[in-house]
């Protein structure tokens, strides 16, 4: 059985049959914090870009990543950054080191955290990090993109035969450092951006970037892709090696402001669903910055945006954040928080003065932001005050004898109440009047009435009404 006051219920998707007074409250991340600033010259411009992994390995309890460095690099030209494969480690994803290794060595730096250099293939990006603990002779698998046309002798990614030229790859290793060739490049259509996934079946799932033609009104001239929107689209995999074709999974809707695309969807499995950010590229400012989303089974267009409001806002121009967030993979759950590793940028994506199109070298530094689990989003009044509001669901399936269990916050004076429908007639003894007000800060508290806290039937609906109340999940309980 689940415990909600540790693993508290979330509100996956808008699907409830009725509304009245509900907007979406977004929390923003707190205790943003640096964790490493550039400091070598295989890091000068960007200590982490994101385009990577960043977990807790369940092998031995340390907190790990997997992701882009970009050299300060003074013959830069247009999207062709200095792009290296970097490792770093933590005990307590605070404290973060980059291990002296020796497997890729720098001009007066014999031993660095470099894993991939440009003779393994030219420039990395994008690193999905899987760890699989059944396999006890290479538990780690590594999906990356390899760009061998960037200063890599030959032009091919060595270890995959000859014609290995730009795509995604896919490597295994035993301790996560050392890396050997396994498959690619990979049948899967995409652009510089592609993240893999898991599922419980061992299947898997890439959520990636693809664009689409602009709508009227959404061409940025001095941006990098003028012509098209940036979107996210997935595809899915029964053994990681053979991909089925892409489908569209989330564009840019009627609520976003002209001239925004999609770049990345995350996801983090949670209570049968998923959560995760979104990041959003704001082209007309060129700027980035991440929005949750949240699905309640992964597929394709069931991601939802409760609001268009950030997650994890920019900071100023010029401080770390203040231009680009460039989120990794996926959350890491780090006791009653998520956790969001990302790279953070000091300044814009492109000029925005320019005429024609522009990319500017990004310089930046690796940051963790964070929020209390199930509190990334909630329902309130959207005339805020004393006004009540209330959400309908449809009925239920079978949930006689269970009981409801509510992650909510109320303001002083505020409440949730909750009542049971059948046919839209309140149950007697289960009404809104012989509810037992819930208040205060509960992450998994129980729902009583007079009649009972136990659901008398199966298939009734549900409904809930706030005042000065944040509502960020229910769930029903078989047993408590």
């Amino acid at each position: 059985m689940i415990d909600y006051r540790v693993n508290p219920p979330v509100l996956f998707a808008d699907d409830f049959v009725e509304r009245h007074n509900i907007a979406w409250r977004v929390e923003p991340a707190h205790d943003r914090t640096v964790l490493l600033q550039p400091a070598f010259p295989w890091d000068g411009a960007l200590v982490c870009k994101g385009h990577g992994t960043v977990l807790k390995d369940p092998r031995d309890g340390l907190f790990k990543g997997w992701f882009v460095a970009v050299e300060e690099d003074l013959a830069y030209r247009r999207g062709r950054q200095e792009y290296r494969l970097v490792y770093v480690e933590s005990r307590d994803g605070w404290q973060w080191e980059r291990p002296p290794l020796d497997l890729c060595p720098y001009p007066g730096h014999p031993h660095t955290n470099i894993l991939f250099d440009y003779d393994s293939g030219g420039r990395t990006s994008y690193a999905s990090v899987l760890v699989d603990e059944d396999d006890v002779a290479e538990p780690y698998q590594m999906f990356c993109f390899r760009d061998p046309s960037w200063k890599c002798p030959g032009g091919v990614v060595p270890g995959f035969g000859r014609g290995a030229g730009y795509g995604l790859y896919r490597y295994r290793s035993a301790d996560g450092i050392h890396w050997r060739p396994q498959h690619g490049p990979l049948d899967i259509a995409s652009d510089d951006t592609l993240y893999v996934h898991r599922d419980p079946d061992g299947s898997y799932v890439s959520h990636h970037k693809r664009s689409i033609p602009n709508y009227p009104g959404g061409r940025t001239p001095y941006d990098v892709d003028p012509a098209g929107s940036r979107s996210a689209f997935a595809a899915t995999s029964a053994d990681g090696a053979h991909w089925q074709p892409s489908t569209i999974a989330m564009t840019p809707d009627r609520l976003d402001r002209q001239g925004d695309q999609i770049m990345e969807v995350g996801r983090h499995p949670y209570h049968g669903g998923f959560v995760g950010v979104t990041a959003v590229y704001h082209s007309r400012h060129q700027e980035m910055d991440l929005q949750v989303a949240a699905s309640p089974d992964g597929r394709p267009l069931s991601w939802w945006r409760p609001s268009r409001r950030p997650c994890l806002p920019l900071a100023p121009l010029g401080e770390y954040g203040g231009g680009l967030i460039w989120p990794t993979r996926t959350l890491v759950e780090d006791g009653d928080h998520w956790v969001l590793y990302h790279g953070a940028t000091e300044g814009l994506h492109g000029d925005v003065y320019a005429r024609d199109e522009s990319v500017l070298l990004f310089h930046g530094a690796f940051c963790r932001a964070s929020w209390r689990k199930g509190r990334m989003w909630a329902a309130v009044p959207a005339a805020g005050g004393g006004q009540e509001a209330s959400l309908t669901t449809g009925p239920a399936g079978e949930t006689r004898g269970w009981q409801l269990v509510v992650n909510v916050v109320t303001r002083p004076g505020g409440r949730l109440l909750c009542e049971l429908l059948r046919d839209g007639t309140p149950v007697a003894g289960y009404g809104r009047g012989d509810c037992l007000p819930v208040s205060g800060d509960q992450t998994g508290a129980l729902v009583r009435w007079r009649a009972g806290a136990r659901c008398p039937a199966d298939g009734l609906a549900l409904r809930l009404y706030l005042r000065r109340a944040c509502l960020y999940g229910f769930a029903w309980q078989e047993d408590a």
